[in-house]
């Protein structure tokens, strides 16, 4: 998945956010099928999406949210499904020969830059922006792309438990994210924010949502 997760610390993310380090790990034993808890319809409804749209997909990863969206936008749509990883790259470039999803543009983006066409309808970053080892630079270039009114809709882990570390960094290192900290950032980026849902998702991993959208010009 696009910057990857730091792993240093594994054993205290057990202890303290479970749910989030079996994620982190690729792990579903014992636990319900992604598609029964990720709520992506909600996710796709709120980037506004529509057939014709363009929109990204940033930490793409190997396309579990990028297959939804291209049949969301369909065959007059655009997804820009993003990555830096070859493993990752590779498997969106085999899934965009694919039928019914030739719409999907892979492209390799680097830790400060995504590389994203301008006029973007959309961008969705999904349990991946705490591994963002250069925020601003990436929201930048996100606010760059987005067209007037475009929207920007991020869904991470949420660090509920008690103990559980306070420090931005700190949380960030062990695959969780206050989103306070978030609004924060976005805010600074340029970025009005149009919905925050803490409670997003409560089971089996706690995770929130924000919707913002570049500030006018």
């Amino acid at each position: 998945m696009l910057y990857q997760a730091r792993r240093a610390a594994l054993s205290l993310l057990v202890a303290f956010f479970p749910a989030a380090a079996q994620q982190s790990r690729g792990s579903t034993e014992g636990l319900p099928a992604r598609d029964e808890w990720q709520k992506v319809p909600e996710i796709l409804a709120a980037l506004g999406i529509a057939p014709g749209q363009r929109i990204a997909d940033v930490a793409a990863g190997k396309g579990y949210l990028t297959k939804p969206l291209a049949s969301a936008v369909g065959k007059t749509g655009r997804v820009y499904a993003v990555e830096i990883g070859a493993e990752e790259l590779a498997t969106l470039r085999t899934l965009s020969q694919q039928e019914g999803f030739m719409n999907i543009e892979v492209i390799a983006g680097s830790e400060s830059d995504p590389h994203l066409p301008a006029n973007l309808d959309g961008v969705v970053i999904l349990n991946s922006y705490h591994e963002l080892s250069d925020y601003k630079s990436t929201l930048a270039g996100i606010k760059r792309a987005l067209r007037p009114g475009g929207l920007l809709v991020l869904v991470d882990n949420n660090p509920t438990r008690p103990g559980w570390f306070t420090e931005r960094n700190d949380q960030a290192s062990h695959h969780a994210l206050n989103p306070k900290y978030v609004d924060a950032e976005l805010r600074e980026a340029g970025f009005e924010i149009v919905n925050r849902r803490d409670d997003f998702i409560a089971q089996p991993y706690a995770q929130w949502l924000i919707v913002a959208r570049p500030f006018p010009r």
